[in-house]
């Protein structure tokens, strides 16, 4: 599943499997516990970079449906941090707005009605789709026989959205093309971690590289 925070797949995405390093001029921290600690240690007798334009923002935070009761639907700890570059097309412009200004090792909590997230559910995008659609060899294809399956539907424009199935009979489906998180709004809370200038070839390219190169 991707971010809630992302509106295209292929955009900026979660970091797996490595760990950030935290950077000033003079400093580096690796995210655990006890060097973190130390980093909000420093913070209080140092200025950190608030959140703007062209800069890099590392993350933590919990997305929870409703309120901060409400079930849980991501989380992104200090072992596996979100990073992106700071403004980006790809992410919630809400979300981007409530973050904007905020410096390095601050927390922050805030609730995006489902209005600025992505949107109300609407019964319009719930649609019947003839089933020879979706027929391969003159058989329907095994990922959409059952309900609860997401299906790739090409539209008149030629756009392809992602619906899930929520019913289906011998003739057609029934799809549902609503973002999975339409009708719910977001609980954030969370910390930003840490906040950097962007690097050139971050500005050219909109979007963050990994040490090694890798783009995200």
């Amino acid at each position: 599943m991707h971010p809630a925070l992302i509106v295209n797949a292929e955009s900026d995405i979660r970091i797996a499997d490595v760990y950030c390093e935290y950077q000033t001029r003079e400093n580096r921290w690796l995210v655990n516990n006890d060097e973190y600690g130390r980093f909000l240690a420093h913070k209080q007798t140092t200025d950190f970079m608030r959140i703007d334009d062209n800069t890099i923002v590392t993350m933590s935070y919990e997305l929870r449906e409703r309120d901060q009761q409400g079930p849980v639907m991501e989380v992104m700890d200090t072992a596996y941090p979100f990073i992106f570059f700071f403004p980006s097309d790809n992410l919630l412009q809400s979300f981007q707005d409530r973050i904007r200004g905020l410096p390095a090792g601050e927390l922050f909590e805030f609730t995006i009605p489902s209005e600025e997230a992505y949107g109300l559910h609407k019964t319009s995008n719930v649609v019947d789709i003839p089933v020879e659609r979706f027929v391969v060899d003159d058989e329907m294809a095994d990922t959409i026989r059952d309900v609860g399956q997401y299906v790739a539907v090409t539209g008149e424009d030629g756009q392809q959205r992602n619906g899930l199935v929520v019913e289906k009979n011998p003739t057609h489906l029934k799809v549902d093309l609503n973002h999975a998180m339409a009708g719910k709004d977001l609980h954030f809370s969370g910390r930003i971690l840490f906040v950097r200038k962007a690097k050139p070839d971050e500005i050219i390219q909109k979007r963050y590289i990994m040490p090694d190169g890798i783009r995200f």
